[in-house]
Order: C-alpha cells, then structure tokens, then sequence
C-alpha cells in the first residue's frame, strides 16, 4: 500500500526511508528464483523513547584534590528516564560511541577532566529504540564556611543549664553563601553521618560548658561533601544581688 506520509521502500534492499515515527506500512515482499513466493508484511516505526535532559551531577572531591574521582553514573538514571522502568540507561565517553553502543563506561567512572561531559544512551526494552543525551560532571569541593563565635546563655537560675537558639549562627558560618545546608549534632559521630539533627532552640546537656557540632554541605552535591565545625556553647550565672536591707 502507498504511504501517506511521502515514505519510499527501495525494492533491491528492503530498505524504508523517509518515513514518520509512529506509521505503520504494509509491504510486498517477493522472492526471486524458479518458484518465487510472495507475502505482505505489516511494518511499524517505533518512536524513540522520550526522555529528559539530566542537570549537571556534581559529586565531592575525594582526599586528593585534583578534581578527578570515582563517580556512580547511574544516580541520574532515574532523572533521565523520568522513571519509566521499561528504559535502560548505559553511559559513553563520546556522542558517537553512544550512537553506536560501542564502549559503554564502567557505571563507577573516574572522570578524566572537570568538568567533563559524557552522553548517555537510553534503550526502550520493548523496541530497541533508543535516543542520546549528554551529561555534565563536575566535581567540587566541600563549601567554605566560617568558625561561628561562642555562644553564651544568661542562666538566672544559675543551675549551668539554657536555651540556645543555634539557627541564629546560620548567616555567620555561610556568610551569605547561598545553597549550602547547615545541621548541628551533639557528636562528632552525628554530624559525619549526618543524623540525629538538633532542631528548634536546644537545651545543653552538660552544664555550663558544651561543644556542639556543625555540619556543612552543598545543597546540590549528591554525594557526601561537608565541611565541619565546632560550636562551644557557654552557660553563664546571672549575678545574684542581696537586697535585704539590713
């Protein structure tokens, strides 16, 4: 049957171009030979996967800071795909090979410049289809922060015990740096495992004198990539006046 959308068959080859996605078209196909036979064919042109433009994936430097470190590709899977689990994602050092499928990248890849862009292939599972994309890498350092000052509580009780509003320390350790995440833990143990926040106004637990920890990280960074710091909080008695007259 003649296509409607201008799509051409070459006889020799077998061969369909010019097509649109989405079509479908019915072909003749004739042997040749003493005894030719002939059949019809129905033949669909699978639309390529849609999928999503991935924003950069920044990733923390390691010990040495060079720039170069081992990143884990496949954390922008789910953000290309949009997660539709019928696409598979694979990875590739230039657009060609990823047109081609030759010479995916390990998923744990060390980058070989920063930043450094590389293309990622995305397969439909049904079709074999598949479309390109590329991805920037770019690995940073832990943000910069400032030493916050002591803080003091006035304690009219004079039990060696306060309130502390922490978040008030916020704007001093950024210092206007936007995009950063600022946490305080009781230990050390905390604020590198990032758990156990301290939210809203705390209450010292050992008196008049405590060491709070800071932690320090980009909002944007998917892996861990902090700065830490150390708060002393400060409890001091409110002098008692003797008011009896005599």
């Amino acid at each position: 049957e003649d296509p409607v959308d201008g799509a051409v068959i070459d006889a020799v080859t077998g061969t369909i171009t010019g097509g649109d996605y989405g079509n479908q078209y019915q072909i003749f196909y004739l042997t040749n030979g003493v005894c030719p036979t002939a059949t019809t064919e129905s033949v669909i042109v699978n639309t390529p996967p849609e999928i999503v433009d991935p924003t950069p994936l920044e990733v923390c430097d390691d010990n040495i800071p060079d720039g170069l470190t081992e990143i884990d590709l496949t954390v922008k899977n789910l953000e290309i795909t949009n997660g539709n689990p019928n696409l598979s994602v694979s990875y590739y050092f230039s657009e060609e090979d990823a047109t081609n499928a030759n010479n995916p990248l390990p998923v744990n890849y060390i980058n070989t410049e920063n930043p450094q862009i590389i293309y990622a292939r995305v397969v439909d599972i049904n079709t074999n289809c598949f479309s390109t994309t590329n991805l920037e890498l770019s690995v940073i350092s832990a943000p910069s922060a400032t030493s916050p000052p002591v803080l003091e509580y006035c304690d009219a009780d004079a039990d060696g015990f306060g309130v502390f509003n922490l978040a008030q320390l916020d704007d001093i350790i950024s210092d206007g740096q936007a995009g950063l995440t600022i946490s305080y833990h009781e230990t050390t143990e905390d604020a590198q495992n990032n758990v156990n926040q301290i939210l809203g106004d705390y209450n010292n637990i050992n008196p008049y004198s405590q060491i709070v920890y800071i932690r320090v990280e980009s909002s944007t960074v998917v892996t861990d990539c902090a700065t830490f710091l150390e708060l002393l909080l400060v409890v001091n008695d409110v002098p008692q006046i003797n008011t009896d007259p005599s």
